[in-house]
């Protein structure tokens, strides 16, 4: 026998080791495991709290709920149609429908289809506004990014020019120092030789002369190109980062126009509106909302009871009715029996299935919980009552003064037992004893 076998009653399964198999078995059911006589006698107690319901009674309780759950829809299906059938025949006839139905529904139909219109072009308006001022948001930040690479761009482009013109001051100063200094050692080899003072003294003064012009900052025609190129490639940069921004305006003006287009829906949605709703205060009367449609056309056919009347004795409805009153007698019956409060139509097979979840849960018995095992299934009849026999070692099951196992069931809670054999081991594999 596998665990789906175990149905309702006793069984009892022999086993080498009871303790964990017990726990292994009490996991596969989703069981109750009871292993002491306190803990039998509890689950006694609970289980007699219950209401005893056994399979067959079960089986009829769940039959009924969902035949009085289609009754229920079929009745007010047939009613409505009926209903609606008679009243088509009476307006036909003219006999005083005041103001036919369908003309009111549709007045209130109107007025929800304009306030729902308005309240979709409402919320793309707040859609676009939102996604108007994250755009400008991100542009404005783009710009200011350009700026900033721009700026970045023009200061390091003035600290090249300026290494450039300090490396050529530097260059200058070195030809000069080296000029001057060649036409003192010429100034000397003229004097030894008997040159007049004044004579060898004018190289040197010529070269200092030029030194000093030398000397002067001045442009290099290497540096203006070099400036041209750069101050081109800034331009060409400030260039694309404005067609950049300019692309970056193009969403603004969709979102723009989407904004403006939602708020011309608005409009025309709030010029419905109030065309409608004047149309419907005209037929229903100031201050009435959509939400009382029923009462008005209640209110403007006379006959809307005379066709109820008439459909409630068409054969269909009587014949569904006599089976709606049928099933719900049987089933009130039976729950009542059972002592406890019919639920509705609705509710039937939820609580049927609460119920069955609740009287249906098995046990699992091991050790001194075992003597209770008789009780336990003639208070729980549609639950299976499983103990598990076989050999015990000695001190397996001393207990507390409150009759609490210090035992371990392998198995209940995670332990050993679950991760073990003994899912198709000995006693579980062959034919239960039922008592």
């Amino acid at each position: 026998m596998t665990y789906d076998g175990l149905g309702p009653g006793l069984h009892v399964l022999r086993e080498a080791e009871p303790l964990k198999r017990a726990g292994v078995l009490a996991v596969n059911l989703r069981a109750d495991l009871c292993v002491t006589i306190p803990q039998a006698e509890a689950m006694l107690a609970e289980r007699r709290a219950l209401p005893r319901v056994d399979p067959a009674t079960l089986a009829n309780l769940e039959g009924l709920a969902r035949r009085i759950a289609r009754s229920h829809r079929i009745a007010h299906r047939t009613r409505e149609r009926a209903e609606v059938e008679v009243g088509q025949r009476l307006a036909t006839a003219g006999t005083g429908l005041a103001v036919h139905p369908a003309t009111i529904r549709e007045r209130a139909a109107s007025v929800e289809r304009a306030r729902a219109a308005l309240a979709e072009a409402e919320e793309a308006i707040r859609a676009a506004e939102v996604a108007l001022v994250q755009a400008k948001e991100r542009l404005e930040a783009d710009r200011i990014a350009a700026v900033d690479v721009a700026a970045q761009v023009e200061a390091d482009r003035q600290a090249q020019a300026a290494q450039r013109v300090a490396a050529a001051l530097r260059a200058r100063r070195a030809r000069s120092i080296g000029a001057i200094v060649a036409s003192f050692g010429l100034a000397l080899i003229l004097l030894a030789i008997g040159v007049p003072l004044w004579a060898a003294l004018v190289p040197a003064l010529l070269t200092s002369l030029w030194s000093a012009s030398y000397l002067r900052p001045r442009p290099s025609d290497g540096d203006d190109a070099r400036d041209r190129e750069q101050a081109s490639d800034l331009l060409t940069f400030v260039t694309a980062s404005t067609d950049d921004l300019f692309e970056g305006r193009r969403p603004l003006g969709e979102l723009d126009e989407r904004k403006s287009s939602a708020e011309a829906r608005r409009s025309t949605a709030i010029e419905e509106l109030r065309l409608a709703e004047r149309g419907w205060h005209e037929l229903a009367g100031e201050g009435v909302d959509v939400g009382q449609l029923e009462e008005v056309v209640r209110r403007y056919d006379p006959q809307l009871e005379d066709a109820r009347l008439l459909a409630a004795q068409t054969v269909g409805v009587r014949t569904a009715d006599l089976v709606l009153r049928q099933v719900r007698e049987r089933w009130e019956a039976l729950w009542t029996e059972l002592g406890l409060e019919p639920p509705g139509p609705e509710a039937g097979e939820a609580e049927v299935r609460e119920l069955a979840t609740r009287v249906s849960r098995a046990l699992v018995l091991v050790g001194p919980a075992t003597a209770r095992a008789e009780d336990l299934a003639h208070a729980a009849p549609a639950a299976a009552v499983v103990v598990i026999d076989g050999p015990v070692e000695p001190g397996a099951f001393e207990g507390s003064a409150d009759g609490a196992t210090e035992g371990r069931v392998e198995g209940a809670a995670g332990g050993p037992g679950l991760g073990g054999p003994g899912l198709g081991g000995p006693g579980l594999g062959g034919p239960a004893q039922v008592s």
